[in-house]
């Protein structure tokens, strides 16, 4: 009885220079800060390409903030506010009252809750 064995090598993981390897310079990519006026300005998915590109993200959360401000109805004059942007084409108006409300509380404090935001976005009064 014959038994054929084929041995085709051993495979080397290691290269046969590895003590150059390690003395190897490596190359570093130079980053580009952003500017901070690109800093400055939120990054949130509830404005439109229309917003960005014209640059008034920065002018729909001011607008959003002065609309509170000396209202007794706050809620109701800041729902007004952001649905007038959503007509106007800046802000998404497909996203529901939970994700709308999350995301602008990210982008500035809200000083009323989700349920009163929620009558008002939804026109349920």
């Amino acid at each position: 009885m014959v038994n054929n064995i084929n041995n085709f090598g051993v495979i080397n993981f290691y290269e046969n220079n590895s003590a150059n390897t390690h003395s190897e310079t490596k190359q570093v990519e130079d980053i580009t800060p952003l500017s901070s006026s690109d800093s400055d300005i939120p990054d949130s998915f509830i404005f439109t390409k229309k917003a960005q590109q014209e640059g008034k993200i920065p002018a729909i959360i001011h607008a959003l903030q002065k609309s509170v401000q000396g209202r007794k109805d706050k809620t109701r004059a800041f729902v007004q506010e952001l649905q007038d942007w959503q007509r106007d084409g800046y802000v998404d108006a497909h996203y529901n009252a939970r994700v709308m409300y999350d995301e602008l509380d990210k982008l500035m404090p809200l000083s009323f809750g989700y349920e009163v935001f929620k009558k008002y976005y939804n026109n349920t009064i």
